[in-house]
Parts: structure tokens; sequence; C-alpha cells
């Protein structure tokens, strides 16, 4: 799946230039007003040339991964419950984390997690960690770095 595909919808939303916010990996109009600050941009580097979103659209898409601090609290939060957790998921804003794979029920208002397995939750509150994790994107396998659901 090239980026395109992936952001067809969001892409076709916008009635001038794009640009692609480097931290939440969202699609908005770039008119160089409140939308997004170039330096947020995953373009700004290459100041703005349509040539490059034009290549960054035939791109395949990679999904998003977890920093290594985001990795380093994981196991911290594992330690300290004496858990082993191996899932991730947000559900209304909040990271969850699962021992076991949880069970996904889509709906019109988003997802949302059940699991009969022990389960921790990380404060909603923290905008620098999991920002690359959104309620539609799914269910986050963190051993193998990869989302194994809602792609």
């Amino acid at each position: 799946m090239t980026n395109f595909e992936k952001y067809k919808g969001e892409l076709m939303k916008i009635e001038g230039s794009f640009a692609v916010n480097k931290n939440t990996r969202k699609i908005v109009e770039c008119d160089f007003t409140d939308s997004i600050e170039c330096e947020d941009c995953i373009f700004n580097s290459t100041c703005c040339f349509e040539s490059d979103k034009i290549k960054w659209l035939y791109k395949e898409y990679e999904p998003p991964v977890l920093s290594g601090g985001e990795l380093e609290l994981i196991k911290a939060i594992s330690k300290a419950t004496n858990k082993d957790y191996k899932y991730l998921a947000r559900q209304d804003g909040k990271i969850y984390l699962f021992t076991n794979k949880p069970f996904v029920h889509r709906g019109a208002f988003g997802n949302s997690y059940t699991s009969n397995n022990y389960f921790a939750y990380i404060s909603d509150r923290d905008e620098i960690l999991f920002q690359n994790i959104e309620n539609e994107i799914g269910i986050y396998d963190i051993e193998n770095k990869i989302f194994i659901e809602g792609e």
C-alpha cells in the first residue's frame, strides 16, 4: 500500500497543497496559516518541492513505530506490575497495554477493545509519548513492532 492509498480520503479533502505533520502523521492543508508550522512538516527540509510530495505519495506506506522512550516506559510498567505486556491500543485518547491480544469491536464512534487478560492504562495527558498510536489504527504488537489490526 502506498502513502497515497493510505491517505487518499484525507488528501481528497485538501483543496490546495498538503503537508504531513511529522509528529502525528496527519495530513493537513498547507496554507501557511495555523494548520501547521513548517518545522513540524516532513517536507520542511525540502522547501516544499511538489516533486518530493509526489515521490512521497508513491512510496510504500510505513506504519508508525514506537520510540525508544515509549518502549522503555512499557518495559518499566511491565517490570513494576510483574506482567509481560505484548500489545498496545488507544481508546478514547488513552493508551492501554495488554498481556494477550485484545478483541476489537469496531463501531461508528471508533474502536473499542475488550480483553480477559491483564491490562494497564497509561495517562492520556501525556502529549509527547504515543503520538503515532491513533484510535483508528488498531492493535500494536510490541514484540514484533507492527500493527496487527486496523490497517
